[in-house]
């Protein structure tokens, strides 16, 4: 999983206004919503752990 895979996650979590998706996000994982916000600006890398986590918690997406 890349952070393009991130961004595209988020954004299908997004409600009708276009946000919340990385607060719903941190939610689902247990993270910290500036964990999320690390991951998709470069800070901080998605490990293989972080991208198995990240898919049980958003099975809706197809990616």
């Amino acid at each position: 999983m890349n952070r393009k895979d991130l961004e595209r996650i988020v954004a299908s979590l997004n409600d009708e206004h276009g946000r919340g998706g990385q607060t719903e996000l941190a939610r689902r994982t247990g993270w910290d919503h500036s964990t999320v916000w690390r991951k998709l600006n470069g800070k901080l890398k998605i490990s293989r752990a972080d991208a198995l986590l990240i898919r049980d918690a958003v099975p809706e997406w197809e990616g």
